[in-house]
């Protein structure tokens, strides 16, 4: 035993038992022993396992670092109090105290200067037993972040069994194989692919705190999954210096191109049903709900809380009156409500502002309803991109607070990698772009990476929410692979979407209740029907409902009845009934229109019938102030939302003009 190895014997057989076990206790010794001497043995022992060294290193402040690393570099492997002072620029008093900690850890001893009276010549060493396997290379450029799984096997001295099993005779540049590093996970533990799939989620990067916290919510014992992880080569335990000693999980750069390739799925929580399969794209969906709701505001207003506040009836009624954009690829998003996603989508369109209490539609709207939706779809997409650059805060209900517009870089780079592997999970999508702009940036710096992280994770969350809300993006569940859809690729590339409608596409029963196959028809086709017909449900093809007030509120949206009749004409299966075709006459030239204009609350009906009907309702109620001809009544302003609820008893359209 060398000289050097006999101080640190030496010092610690200073020592009484009791304190030895607290030296034990801050280095986590796994072993104690019975006797004096075993436990200095173990002790040391641990101070020469790299695992346990890094959980000292992680405990020391950034000035405990500074102090530690200076020792580490000096080439004379010696400081004097005094140089320690200068070096961290504090009294040497501080300096004392700082070292103590060390001292306490037994990472540094001193040898006291008993020349002087001054302690400012007190030397200090680092035990070279730990001090010897501190690496100093602080990786300034990020290639701490790309170990090599292949050259770190080739580093150890000899190969976990799981390995020699996986590679047999093979050599082991060949681990990074897909086939050898299927083996590999497919007997990997449950809690062990957690960690890694929680790994390769931040971009191939765990902080150590928080994979304890991770492991030990899951009832595991931190050290054996990290160790059995790091033996593996799948998640290297490693640490750089970033004014601390930081201690990461890092996935190797083939462990991480391999999960991009073949991703593990999150386990679902126990209770929790598994979504059935299916493959949703939203189409025109969300634009036609532009229309619906201006028709919705138009016809029945839109009173605001006290709060300023969308009212709970309002949210629910116009669920069930709006078509239903899937909104499910993040679960904690999928109960938003439609109308909380339209109102400031429709504010960026300038054609809705809040009046008193109301939200009410303004300017103009009605160009709005006439536009083709391909048109609305550019619109939209521009004005959202733009929102970011809005300096004006608009009233809460006009906020999209629940997922904030998207940043229009961020949008684009999803996209761009969407594209480039064509199909892929979303998880996938997120990971690899926290890895590239976050993880190999040369800005990367870890006391910020949780900050940052959560804002970048934010943004794309919100990237690809918007993506599959506009229908750009198809969702394949339940495990949520993604590709940009049909609509998507002819948004972004120009792609020709479906031109014709197939004879057969659609299928008109008696009942008026009408089946279409998706892949038969048009988009605009689609659209058109989801405007004159109630939709039922969709489960491959689409089961619709022609009624009056299905009818009806096409007519309102704008959508031409002539345009209608042709595409069911062209894609019907069979003959149109002709009860259909007279219901539609009906309908169409019965319009029931009753105008109501808030500013000087003048009630309208086109037919002198209605009018009659609705005062039949209203006379006697202190309602009608005045009546101004058949068709034309002066009502009391605060009366406007009773007039409204008896329209609507008789049967009669309403439309709000405010």
């Amino acid at each position: 035993m060398s000289s050097e190895e006999n101080v640190l014997e030496s010092e610690l057989s200073r020592l009484e038992l009791g304190a030895l076990k607290r030296v034990a206790q801050v280095w986590n010794v796994p072993k104690l022993g019975k006797d004096k001497k075993t436990v200095i043995k173990n002790i040391i022992q641990t101070m020469q396992d790299d695992f346990y060294l890094k959980g000292v290193l992680e405990k020391l402040s950034a000035t405990q670092v500074t102090i530690y690393t200076s020792l580490l570099k000096s080439k004379s492997r010696v400081l004097t109090l005094g140089e320690i002072s200068r070096k961290i620029s504090m009294p040497p008093v501080n300096a004392e105290m700082e070292l103590g900690v060390l001292k306490r850890y037994f990472l540094v001893y001193q040898r006291k200067n008993r020349e002087r009276l001054t302690n400012n010549l007190d030397r200090y060493y680092f035990y070279p037993e730990s001090g010897d396997r501190v690496l100093m290379e602080t990786n300034e450029k990020g290639q701490k972040f790309k170990p090599s799984l292949a050259q770190i096997l080739q580093s150890r001295d000899g190969l976990p069994a799981a390995w020699k099993k996986a590679l047999g005779n093979q050599s082991v540049t060949k681990a990074t194989q897909k086939e050898n590093l299927d083996e590999i996970l497919e007997k990997l533990p449950e809690l062990e692919r957690s960690v890694l799939l929680e790994c390769f989620l931040q971009g191939g990067i765990l902080e150590i705190s928080r994979a304890r916290e991770f492991i030990a919510d899951k009832k595991g014992k931190w050290e054996q999954v990290v160790a059995t992880l790091h033996e593996l080569g799948l998640l290297i335990d490693d640490y750089y210096i970033d004014e601390r000693f930081v201690r990461l999980l890092v996935c190797p750069v083939e462990v991480f191109q391999y999960l991009q390739d073949f991703p593990l799925v999150p386990q679902t929580k126990r209770g929790t049903r598994k979504r059935q399969e299916k493959v949703v794209s939203n189409d025109l969906d969300f634009y036609t709900n532009i229309k619906k709701m201006i028709v919705y505001i138009s016809r029945k207003g839109l009173n605001l809380a006290k709060s300023g506040k969308i009212k709970q009836v309002d949210l629910k009624e116009t669920e069930n009156r709006l078509l239903r954009p899937d909104i499910s690829l993040f679960l904690e998003k999928s109960q938003i409500y439609q109308i909380e996603l339209l109102l400031p989508v429709m504010r960026l369109l300038d054609i809705v502002r809040v009046k008193k209490d109301d939200a009410v539609l303004r300017n103009n709207y009605e160009d709005v309803l006439k536009k083709d939706l391909f048109e609305l779809m550019k619109q939209v997409i521009q004005e959202i991109g733009q929102s970011r650059n809005r300096v004006v805060r608009y009233e809460d209900v006009f906020e999209s607070l629940y997922v904030p517009f998207f940043l229009k870089p961020v949008f684009d780079e999803c996209v761009e990698f969407i594209k480039r592997r064509n199909r892929v999970m979303y998880t996938v999508v997120m990971a690899s772009l926290i890895r590239e702009k976050l993880v190999l940036s040369k800005k990367f710096k870890i006391k910020d990476f949780q900050q940052d992280l959560t804002e970048l994770r934010k943004e794309l969350t919100s990237a690809l929410f918007f993506l599959q809300l506009l229908g750009l993006m198809r969702v394949e569940y339940p495990d949520r692979w993604v590709e940009i859809s049909d609509l998507g690729r002819h948004y972004f590339d120009g792609e020709q979407l479906k031109q014709q409608d197939d004879p057969g596409g659609i299928i008109i029963n008696p009942d008026l209740s009408l089946i279409a196959i998706p892949e038969q028809i048009t988009l605009e086709s689609l659209s058109l029907l989801k405007m004159f017909a109630e939709l039922k449900s969709f489960d491959n093809v689409y089961t619709f409902q022609i009624t009056r007030e299905s009818f009806q509120e096409g007519l309102l949206l704008k959508a031409r009845k002539e345009d209608f009749l042709d595409f069911l004409n062209r894609a019907s299966a069979n003959d149109l009934p002709q009860n259909l075709l007279f219901s539609i006459e009906d309908w169409s030239s019965n319009l029931p229109l009753v105008t109501i204009t808030d500013e000087c609350v003048v009630v309208q009906t086109e037919d002198p019938n209605h009018m009659e009907l609705l005062l039949g309702q209203i006379s006697g109620k202190k309602i009608v102030l005045q009546k101004i001809s058949s068709t034309t009544v002066l009502i009391d302003p605060d009366k406007i939302y009773e007039t409204i609820g008896y329209a609507e008893k008789l049967n009669l359209i309403v439309r709000l003009i405010r």
